[in-house]
């Protein structure tokens, strides 16, 4: 049976590998700064309010890893949790891919945050990642509309 394992602050750079890998599936495109500065945030906020868990590959290095950022919510009606999580980085190194290791990880993550009475968890899902969102009782909420905006971003 493959182990999943919570992550640490050792696995960051490795982390944030996959994680340039998932978003250049997506059409991002991942920078060396960024990657930088994304290791740095990583290993900073590991184990406290940022949950990792990962799959270690045969040959060294991560095959899977997922994360899950930890965020205070105001009371609302009928919620009992004042935290809320979002999900992000599910990616699976491509030689991994196809053998269950990010369902593996997500069951992780999500066992991990009912152990923290965590309600309320949300992610955003690429077309490919979907039917597994689905089946981990994931759905596209219909009572409202997620709106983004973005801020003082240079442009170029």
């Amino acid at each position: 049976m493959t182990a999943v394992r919570i992550a640490t602050s050792a696995d960051a750079a490795e982390i944030v590998h996959l994680g340039a890998l998932m978003y250049k599936a997506v059409g991002a495109k991942p920078t060396p700064m960024w990657a930088v500065d994304a290791t740095r945030v990583v290993r900073a906020r590991l184990g406290r309010d940022l949950i990792g868990m990962v799959i270690d590959a045969p040959e060294g290095g991560l095959a899977c890893c997922g994360l899950v950022n930890i965020a205070p919510r105001l009371p609302r009606p009928g919620a009992l949790a004042h935290h809320m999580g979002y999900v992000q980085w599910v990616s699976t190194a491509p030689q991994h891919q196809r053998k269950g290791y990010a369902r593996l990880v997500m069951e992780a993550l999500l066992h991990e945050t009912d152990k923290r009475g965590i309600e309320v968890v949300e992610l955003h899902a690429s077309p490919m990642g979907r039917t597994m969102y689905d089946d981990l009782g994931f759905f596209i909420k219909n009572d409202n509309v997620a709106m983004t905006t973005v801020r003082n971003r240079p442009t170029d």
